[in-house]
């Protein structure tokens, strides 16, 4: 096809004018999506994180589909239930879209519950709502709460979280201290928050963030500061519509635990295989599960495919009028439904879809479970070479001296026994 055509093709069928009547109906589309997806992504985003002892660990197996690993730890006792004070702050709430301020309202919080391991900080909160508030919502209509600002940190001034833009750097004017984003800057994932109970005025939210790099330090003492608590009574607030804020001044901290800042990892080395094409890289215990890695080669991937129009929309020079994310998304979305692109992403998909679990010594078998890594996951690169890595259910309380890890990728399978080496 000559340049010529593909150019005439573009202008014609997604030109500039033909392409805002796609995107527009394409944004109904979306719009319509968003409100359902977001109550999907509200239930399914929390990963593994419940926190109350008498709730069943098989509250993880149902639904995060295996999430074992956390369970057993918290009901080992690897988890706070603090005795700390309501942190009180006079407060203002306003509706956003309306402008109606209530002042004069007496907003309490504290935490209730408190969970930290190398990758992820968990805790509960309890909001102590004033009857005043009723004025403008009712609590039992309170669909999410969120914190805008919040900034969670140590006593060493590492943080935790702290939001967006420049809110790093204004935190550290503000405690005076000088800015340290390779070391003392973690770069946390974050779900929830999500509303685990309402009862007369009393909003109990589960709160978790989870480590974008390797570990979380050794904290001693953890501090939560807000001014703003984000409320939605529908679903649709989410989306900017008719949002609460409450504004305040809240500052509170928390003890870690010795079981938490003095927690060790136990590491295991490989000890046989039957199989050595499968190459160990990481195999190490924790208190709420086992990560492992390793790497093979695999089968290589097909070429990734593409198409003349997107070829040539790659060629065209940065300031045409056919340059633009709208443009090049559409682009993408009709490559995605070619019979060449599904086979490609099957092929990828296969190559990531292969059977692993781990035994201990007492029979006891553990499958991999969700867990709080960013860096989780399979990866395959363009010459078929796959390196893993993931967390397994199995913990330090389940654990041998002797594991044994199974792995079955499309026929070839692999026996590969592991020896415990040491406590880190």
């Amino acid at each position: 096809m000559k340049k010529e055509e593909i150019y005439r093709n573009l202008t014609e069928n997604i030109g500039l004018e033909n392409f805002k009547k796609i995107d527009k109906r394409n944004s109904k589309i979306k719009n319509a999506l968003q409100k359902t997806l977001t109550l999907l992504i509200c239930v399914l985003s929390v990963t593994g994180m419940v926190f109350a002892r008498d709730i069943s660990t098989k509250i993880y197996d149902n639904v995060y589909g295996g999430g074992y690993g956390y369970g057993k730890a918290i009901e080992e006792g690897y988890i706070e239930k603090t005795d700390m004070e309501d942190e009180i702050s006079v407060s203002t709430i306003e509706n956003e879209e309306t402008g109606e301020i209530l002042e004069d309202l007496e907003t309490k919080i504290k935490v209730e519950e408190f969970l930290m391991d190398d990758f992820s900080l968990s805790a509960t909160l309890d909001i102590t709502l004033s009857d005043e508030i009723k004025n403008i919502v009712k609590i039992e209509d309170i669909w999410n709460v969120s914190f805008p600002d919040l900034i969670v940190y140590d006593e060493d001034y590492n943080v935790l979280r702290c939001g967006y833009g420049n809110r790093y750097k204004e935190f550290c004017k503000e405690k005076n201290i000088e800015p340290n984003e390779e070391e003392k800057f973690f770069g946390s994932g974050e779900n929830g928050p999500l509303i685990n109970a309402k009862k007369g005025n009393h909003l109990k939210v589960m709160f978790n963030i989870y480590i974008g790099g390797p570990y979380y330090p050794k904290s001693k003492q953890i501090n939560f500061e807000l001014t703003k608590i984000r409320i939605s009574n529908q679903v649709e607030t989410m989306h900017g519509e008719e949002q609460l804020v409450l504004k305040g001044d809240w500052k509170f901290s928390v003890d870690v635990p010795e079981k938490m800042y003095n927690r060790t990892s136990v590491k295991y080395a490989q000890k046989s295989t039957t199989n050595s094409k499968f190459k160990l890289t990481d195999a190490t215990v924790y208190d709420a599960g086992m990560n492992i890695g390793f790497e093979f080669q695999g089968e290589k991937p097909l070429e990734r495919p593409t198409t003349p129009e997107l070829e040539f929309y790659n060629s065209l020079p940065e300031d045409d009028e056919l340059r633009n994310s709208e443009i090049r998304e559409y682009l993408n979305n009709e490559l995605l439904q070619t019979e060449d692109y599904k086979k490609y992403m099957e092929q990828i998909f296969k190559q990531g879809d292969f059977e692993k679990y781990v035994v201990n010594s007492n029979g006891e078998k553990f499958e991999q479970t969700i867990n709080n890594q960013e860096n989780g996951g399979t990866s395959t690169d363009e010459n078929g070479y796959v390196k893993f890595t993931g967390m397994f259910d199995l913990t330090k309380y389940d654990m041998t001296d002797e594991i044994t890890l199974y792995i079955d990728s499309n026929g070839e399978k692999a026996k590969i026994v592991l020896e415990k080496v040491g406590e880190e």
